[in-house]
């Protein structure tokens, strides 16, 4: 009873808190005359750059609302200047997305000399961190009463949103800042991991900072992939308050830099190094108090009497805020308006439990929930499976997890048979189910008849390797399974989508026929953090083919295994399957100096040229289809003439087709005579 009571008054507070800043501007930004934005005028809807971009640069347009994806081209970063008065909000689901790497073509947002303007859900994703001297996601210029709320930062290249060059009174609430992707090593600025996120004050020499960058943030969250930077002031008065920092390679979060005037209370720092960092002994104050550090290392500092606030501030417990900070933060927004007087319906979410296999054990906890619930979710092993861990919205070995809901989520949890890759188990009716695992490094005996792509190596994989797939649309992977009856059958595969650029669905074909043109491959937290997808499926008595297929010109999974249940699955043979895959013979040339010496003994040099960058798959078929060979991948990093030993000693005399498949559309086929 007590902890209801305690979760029902957590969610009173948060929809108490929710309220007030929806409505009212708090911090900094509401001195100075407050902030107002566009008010009430008539919004601009934009659905793509050019109107975006209209908009924000027209001074007569008040009041903006971004629908959609808009993708900012290469050196399109778009300067909000010398306007007054202005709201620019994100609607539900919207992006403003760069992948310009360089340092004149990236950014996204610039505001200078602006003053009055609300920034609210809007979500702005940059192409990754590299230290280049670039442009930030958004950057804050000599502008003043500026307030940033329930806004979201993705991998701002040269750091998620600065403040600079005495811009003052600005105040940034809900805000989330992470980095999903990998950063980029080897830039000029000599940092190979720059996930620096938000930094204010531009250098110790830009004086006229004096008495400026007088900000506020709170309930703001920096997630995983934040390394520095959380921030890190010069010359401001800064007030951290009711923020959570969980970023688990965080080597530095909030940093006072020369003469910085830091008040930071009442705020969650879990999983850190170095909380709160001075630098140089050059910074004015650090007062810390309140404040819950959770397996933190490094300096918690407290050095002297901060400022003391002019505005007043509802401060919340720190015993909340990781609750509360996590469901509000980032663009989560529903709606631009505001009303005050009428109580929001409460918002609920839908948490999806999967065993992968369906076979492996029972999951309890799935269900619907109201926003902010902890939900507990249990794993329990069947006899002859052993629990290995949970994927997709958690990842966790323990049995049983905690999950918070903000947000439609699904988890899996995974089984591994004991003892071998293959298991048997008998159900109530005496029927024996059999699982059999085919891997990506199979032979054409052994099911896995063909791949357009390449193997990659990857150390979270259970071979280390994988199947990677060309980006390009209608690539796939297709295995062939024999089972002695027709009947229903379940599908594992354990794979890996981590990019935030990639498709998270497949085309899953059996025996030639779509079963389901947007098979989910849901996107995973990193590059080595696998997860598992599964599907139900008829399969005739006999020989299938399974294939996975790309929908579109972007990457997808990669794929580390398939596994098949059911009634004593076995691998077939793909020889019947493999000839479907060979070219054409209108393709295939009937001599070429590719190959040589053609005809051979059975040693041959093939020759072949790629472009920088490329990777091709050399493949050696006989005339029925079979794969007698597969020579490997080869790199060209520079580009140009690259060659590969082909040995077919021991090979009866006879025709033989070499396949070349490059992952940017190069595709040739050759005859190889061997005497």
């Amino acid at each position: 009873m007590r902890k209801a009571r305690f979760l029902l008054m957590a969610l009173l507070c948060h929809a108490h808190l929710f309220a007030q800043t929806q409505c009212a501007v708090v911090g900094w930004a509401s001195q100075n005359g407050g902030v107002t934005g566009g008010g009430t005028a008539t919004a601009t809807v934009v659905t793509n750059y050019n109107d975006l971009k209209t908009a924000i640069t027209s001074s007569s347009v008040k009041v903006v609302h971004i629908s959609g994806t808009i993708t900012i081209p290469s050196a399109g970063r778009i300067s909000l200047q010398d306007q007054s008065g202005k709201t620019i909000y994100g609607l539900p689901g919207s992006k403003l997305v760069s992948t310009d790497q360089t340092k004149d073509g990236s950014g996204i947002l610039y505001v200078k000399r602006c003053s009055n303007i609300i920034f609210r859900n809007v979500t702005l994703e940059g192409p990754g961190a590299y230290d280049t001297d670039g442009w930030d996601n958004m950057t804050l210029d000599n502008s003043t009463n500026i307030w940033i709320d329930h806004c979201e930062y993705q991998d701002g290249m040269d750091g998620n949103l600065d403040i600079k060059n005495m811009a003052d009174y600005i105040t940034v609430t809900w805000c989330k800042f992470i980095y999903l992707k990998a950063p980029r090593a080897g830039g000029p600025g000599g940092s190979d991991d720059h996930r620096f996120s938000d930094l204010f004050g531009s250098s110790d020499g830009a004086t006229g900072d004096r008495g400026h960058l007088r900000v506020t943030m709170q309930h703001c969250w920096w997630a995983q992939g934040c390394k520095e930077r959380m921030p890190r002031v010069r010359f401001g008065k800064v007030h951290m308050v009711n923020n959570f920092f969980n970023s688990t390679v965080a080597s530095k979060c909030v940093t006072a830099g020369f003469e910085a005037d830091l008040l930071v209370e009442s705020n969650v720092f879990e999983n850190v190094n170095n909380a709160i960092t001075t630098m140089d002994n050059t910074f004015t104050a650090v007062t810390s108090r309140n404040n819950i550090f959770t397996n933190t290392s490094g300096d918690t500092t407290n050095s002297g009497a901060a400022f003391t606030p002019p505005y007043t501030l509802t401060i919340t417990s720190a015993a909340n805020v990781k609750s509360l900070v996590t469901a509000g933060a980032g663009a989560t927004l529903t709606s631009p308006y505001c009303d005050s007087t009428t109580t929001p319906a409460p918002v609920t979410y839908t948490l999806s439990t999967i065993a992968a296999p369906t076979t492996g054990g029972t999951i309890t906890g799935g269900g619907t929930y109201d926003s902010a619930t902890v939900v507990t979710v249990k794993a329990t092993a069947a006899t002859g499976y052993t629990f290995t861990g949970w994927s997709g919205a958690i990842s966790d070995t323990s049995t049983v997890v905690s999950v918070t809901m903000n947000s439609d989520k699904s988890v899996t949890a995974n089984f591994q048979a004991q003892n071998t890759a293959d298991s048997t188990t008998t159900d109530t009716t005496g029927i024996t189910d059999t699982t059999i695992r085919i891997e990506d490094d199979a032979s054409t005996s052994q099911g896995l008849c063909s791949y357009d792509g390449a193997i990659s190596s990857n150390s979270g994989a259970a071979n280390g390797k994988v199947i990677n797939l060309a980006n390009a649309a209608d690539k796939g992977v297709s295995w062939k399974i024999n089972v002695p009856e027709a009947g229903t059958y379940a599908i594992n595969w354990r794979y890996v989508n981590s990019s935030s650029s990639n498709t998270y669905t497949m085309a899953l074909i059996i025996n030639g026929v779509t079963v389901n043109s947007a098979q989910s491959f849901p996107k995973t937290s990193g590059s080595t953090v696998f997860a598992n997808a599964t599907a139900s499926v008829s399969l005739n008595a006999g020989d299938n083919t399974i294939r996975l297929q790309s929908v579109a010109a972007t990457a997808t999974a990669d794929i580390d295994w398939m596994e098949v249940t059911g009634k004593t699955p076995s691998a077939a043979s793909c020889v019947s399957t493999m000839a479907s895959y060979v070219l054409p013979a209108s393709e295939i040339a009937a001599s070429t100096p590719a190959i040589y010496p053609n005809p051979t003994t059975g040693v041959a040099t093939i020759t072949m040229t790629l472009q920088k960058n490329e990777q091709a798959v050399i493949r050696v078929y006989n005339t029925q289809g079979s794969l007698v060979d597969n020579l490997g991948t080869i790199r060209s990093e520079t580009g140009g003439t690259q060659q590969i030993h082909c040995n077919l000693n021991g090979k009866k005399p006879g025709l033989y087709y070499v396949v070349v498949t490059g992952d940017k559309g190069f595709k040739s086929g050759y005859k190889l005579f061997v005497e």
